[in-house]
């Protein structure tokens, strides 16, 4: 090894010594919240697991309190373990806190770089979602709660057929509301190619969009090594995922655009949308991810969220025959219950809100700052990445009792905080589509619960199989794959579940009435 290469590599180790002393100082004299020691440049890297990193933050909160820094390469980590914390600086302060974090990985090589939930606080970003509450604000949704009340119906009927594929069978229903309110498709049928495209897509944003999960997000100079390189397995990955994500995101936005040209396109958020466009480029781009974010958003969390309330079901029978005792009483069996009673069903909303607890679909939510601020007595440097640990606080025991528990009258009698105020995100990031997705979550469960008994599964031998509650690591929570069975509670039931189906098949397919909010 020559001597210039020895003086270099002298040299740039002298240097990440001092950026790491310097970075000691900077904590000491900027009294930074407290967090665990970590490593000479690693920082705290080692003591984050990739398996229940919430269940782990929620510890480190246990001994340092409720707001806790850590630092990992690439970034400073600001956890918030508490309600409080999380109010005080993501939602009060959104102004500052509405940034994400830098994803190269998610960003820049997988082909999301315009994704809405993925930006930064900008313009553009608000653009966005300004058009996302227009197209789904409270009047805008009640434009299509007939068409989400139609499509229950259908649910239930796949579900009666092919009980063994309820996930798929969510998705697909997910999917095809999606796809009616950002692009007015009449369902899967009219094109199972861009159900294949989401469905990757969604699994790609899940496994690229988690914070840490990539060294090339930790270390964004990786993302010029060359894809054949021994250690540049994400360049492999990224490669397979943009084409996929490109298609996904363009090609219904362009036959939207096509069916418009032809005069032959329904009502829909896209449709609407462009026609006050007036051909402006920008404007165009805004409505193509917000589309998108409408689409994917939709089914990737919907599914999550149904897939936690099956397995809770078959878990807890006692709780579904109490809620299945309210439907009966409130809305008979002569018709489904629809969006409308949900005033009326208290128990069936608890059980709706308990599941967003329970398991929440995003345990942890990643914002990131755009300046320096104080907090308490702390000093947070901008580009800090501010973690609202959301599993830590609807797991609070002060708040929650018995908090790993099931339990639905936590909201229904005993007055608890409402789960679904911290489950769709907070400031100028909350979700825009929770009006239309606490519905179409509320339809789905009452309806089901309705017409079916949850059970768990028997094996060959008539064995129970035990389902186990275990997450599935990535930016979406939902359970490992697991077995229940799903049949009617009575031959009135099924009866009732054809008659639905086959009526509403007789309703217009399309959104007769799209209104946006002002």
């Amino acid at each position: 090894m020559s001597l210039l290469m020895l003086d270099v590599g002298a040299t740039a180790a002298a240097g990440l010594l001092l950026v790491f002393l310097l970075g000691l100082g900077l904590r000491k004299t900027q009294h930074l919240p407290p967090g665990p020691r970590g490593l000479p440049l690693l920082g705290n890297v080692l003591q984050i697991p990739r398996r229940l990193p919430h269940v782990a933050f929620r510890d480190m909160g246990h001994k340092c309190g409720d707001i806790v820094a850590l630092r990992v390469p690439g970034y400073n980590l600001l956890v918030l373990n508490s309600r409080q914390a999380i109010y005080d600086l993501l939602d009060s302060r959104s102004a500052v806190y509405s940034d994400r974090p830098q994803g190269t990985m998610s960003r820049l090589l997988i082909g999301l770089d315009g994704a809405v939930a993925l930006s930064n606080n900008t313009a553009r970003f608000r653009s966005c979602r300004k058009l996302l509450r227009k197209g789904l604000g409270a009047s805008a949704v009640q434009s299509f709660i007939p068409f989400l009340n139609r499509q229950s119906a259908l649910y239930l009927e796949n579900l009666q057929s092919r009980p063994e594929a309820f996930v798929e069978i969510t998705k697909r229903n997910a999917a095809a509301i999606s796809m009616k309110i950002a692009y007015g498709y009449d369902g899967i049928a009219d094109d199972e190619e861009l159900y294949r495209l989401a469905h990757q897509t969604t699994i790609y944003f899940a496994e690229t969009a988690v914070l840490g999960a990539w060294p090339v997000d930790m270390f964004p100079i990786l993302r010029f090594i060359p894809s054949w390189f021994p250690l540049a397995y994400f360049r492999r990955y990224a490669a397979r995922a943009r084409p996929v994500v490109v298609e996904c995101i363009n090609k219904p936005f362009e036959e939207t655009k096509r069916h418009m040209r032809l005069g032959s396109t329904g009502a829909s958020f896209t449709s609407m949308l462009l026609g006050d466009a007036n051909g402006d480029p920008d404007t165009e781009d805004y409505i193509k991810w917000s589309s998108a974010a409408i689409f994917l958003g939709q089914m990737d969390t919907t599914t999550a969220v149904l897939s936690w309330f099956y397995l809770a079901m078959a878990l807890h029978p006692e709780v579904q025959a109490k809620a299945q005792a309210e439907i009966d009483q409130v809305v008979g069996n002569e018709r489904l219950p629809r969006i409308e009673d949900r005033d009326s069903l208290p128990h069936v909303c608890a059980v709706m809100r308990e599941v967003f607890r329970w398991h929440p679909v995003a345990n942890l939510v990643p914002h990131a700052t755009n300046k320096d601020d104080h907090y308490r007595d702390y000093f947070i440097p901008a580009q800090t990445v501010a973690i609202a640990n959301v599993w830590a606080v609807l797991h609070d025991e002060n708040v929650y009792h018995d908090a790993d528990k099931f339990i639905p009258e936590r909201f229904s009698e005993e007055g608890a905080p409402d789960s679904l105020e911290i489950a769709f995100g907070f400031g100028r990031r909350a979700c825009p589509g929770k009006i239309v997705g606490q519905a179409h979550v509320f339809a789905s469960i009452a309806t089901v619960l309705a017409t079916f008994n949850v059970t768990k599964a028997r094996d060959a031998q008539g064995n129970v199989i035990e389902p186990e509650v275990v997450d599935t690591p990535g930016a979406v929570n939902t359970p490992q794959p697991f077995k229940v069975n799903i049949e009617p509670r009575s031959e009135a039931a099924a009866d009732l579940i054809r008659r639905s189906a086959e009526h509403s098949k007789t309703l217009p397919e399309r959104l007769e009435i799209f209104s946006l909010d002002a």
